[in-house]
C-alpha cells in the first residue's frame, strides 16, 4: 500500500517556464555562446547558477529560450546582471 503526500520527497529537476522547460544541470549561454554556468534550481522569477560558491542567477525575463544546447540568454546589454564576481 502506497501513501500519497502533500510534499515531494525528491527536490525538482525541471521547471516549466514561458521560454520552455529549464532542467537541472543545463547550461546557461550569453549572446556571444560563453557558457556562464550550470542550472541548479529555479526560485521564483530567477534562476539560480550552480557554482564555486558564488550566488548567480539569471532573471527569467533575460532568457531567449530553452534549446538543446541550454538556457540561451538574449543579447541585452544587462545579460550578466546578478552574476558574482
Amino acid at each position: 500500500m502506497t501513501v500519497d503526500t502533500p510534499f515531494p520527497t525528491e527536490p525538482e529537476t525541471a521547471w516549466t517556464t514561458v521560454a520552455g522547460t529549464i532542467r537541472k544541470g543545463m547550461n546557461v549561454i550569453d549572446a556571444e555562446g560563453t557558457c556562464l554556468g550550470q542550472v541548479e534550481t529555479l526560485v521564483g522569477d530567477e534562476v539560480m547558477l550552480a557554482g564555486d560558491g558564488g550566488h548567480g542567477f539569471i532573471a527569467l525575463s533575460q532568457i531567449d529560450g530553452v534549446g538543446e544546447k541550454g538556457v540561451l540568454l538574449s543579447d541585452r546589454g544587462d545579460a550578466m546582471f546578478g552574476m558574482a564576481s
